[in-house]
């Protein structure tokens, strides 16, 4: 378990922005791992850890902690546990202020939930 800090960010949605640098470290681990055989690409928006998605969480009224926006977090991350889809590499996350988050706007992230994470690298394009 690693621990890392990120911005809350409010804007289309509630996330946690954590250092760019931070999923570039472990995306080159994943580069050397695959001996650069694999065409993989950082997240388009970038490190961050969604705890609201209006895509997903359509009926969630997440405007109501706009005044979170810009807070520093602290967070912790599992490199021993990452996870390959057939897509994206993940780190799980666990934060207690966005569980907090979570409860407040009573999200209901139903039965296809993956819990709190990073989204290290993806390989949409291969």
């Amino acid at each position: 378990m690693f621990k890392s800090i990120g911005k809350i960010q409010v804007n289309d949605g509630i996330r946690i922005v954590a250092n760019l640098d931070l999923i570039r470290y472990y995306k080159k681990l994943i580069d050397f791992d695959c001996y650069n055989t694999q065409k993989l690409q950082l997240p388009t928006h970038g490190a961050h850890v969604t705890i609201v998605n209006p895509k997903i969480h359509k009926k969630v009224r997440w405007w109501e902690c706009k005044n979170y926006h810009g807070q520093l977090v602290e967070f912790e991350y599992y490199p021993e546990a990452a996870y390959v889809s057939s897509v994206n590499y993940w780190l799980p996350v666990e934060c207690e202020f966005a569980m907090q988050i979570i409860d407040k706007l009573k999200v209901d992230n139903g039965d296809n939930w993956w819990g709190l994470h990073l989204t290290i690298c993806n390989k949409k394009f291969n």
